[in-house]
């Protein structure tokens, strides 16, 4: 139910702010409370991701793409993430989750997300994701056009994305398995 209750906070708040460009960044506050944290009394690990999708649900509203999703039956669709943990967040301490897509290309959107506590970073991500309707993929350059945006050309990658598609596509690949282990 908690995370339910803080899902509706967002998307409520959401409606009532200003809305956003494609290539504008989202910013909302949130707070650690303490159904986040795990034994060691810090912000559990597992909990970034979902506080992440907080970010994207605000992004997604905001750039006024929610209601052609639905009229459409479209859904975003998360493909792979990758998180990076540089200071934990503590008990009730609040945090901003920023939000902004950096790349597309033929079928997938990559979004950057950030959380940030007193102006340090505590945690940030790299996000694949996919629009997908009852018909199969959107690709972003229609999507972008449902949002009445004339067709923009995908920005320049962030230095290191490229290494990062290519490590995921191994991994969907099986190039690159997992290591087996000897049973005893």
């Amino acid at each position: 139910m908690y995370p339910l209750v803080r899902t509706a906070k967002v998307a409520l708040a959401a409606l009532g702010r200003p809305p956003l460009k494609l290539g504008d960044t989202s910013r909302i506050s949130l707070r650690v409370w303490p159904g986040d944290l795990d034994l060691y009394l810090h912000m559990n690990n597992g909990r970034y991701l979902s506080l992440m999708d907080l970010g994207r649900l605000d992004f997604i509203i905001r750039v006024g793409l929610l209601p052609f999703m639905r009229r459409q039956r479209w859904r975003p669709l998360l493909a792979a993430a990758t998180t990076r943990f540089w200071r934990s967040l503590k008990p009730f301490q609040r945090f901003a989750m920023e939000t902004k897509v950096v790349w597309w290309d033929e079928k997938w959107i990559y979004l950057e997300q950030e959380m940030l506590h007193d102006g340090h970073l505590a945690a940030q991500g790299m996000m694949k994701m996919v629009i997908k309707s009852p018909k199969g993929t959107v690709d972003p350059p229609s999507a972008a056009r449902a949002l009445g945006a004339h067709p923009v050309p995908a920005p320049a990658p962030p230095r290191g994305l490229a290494d990062w598609i290519h490590w995921e596509q191994a991994l969907k690949n099986g190039s690159n398995p997992p290591p087996t282990r000897e049973r005893t």
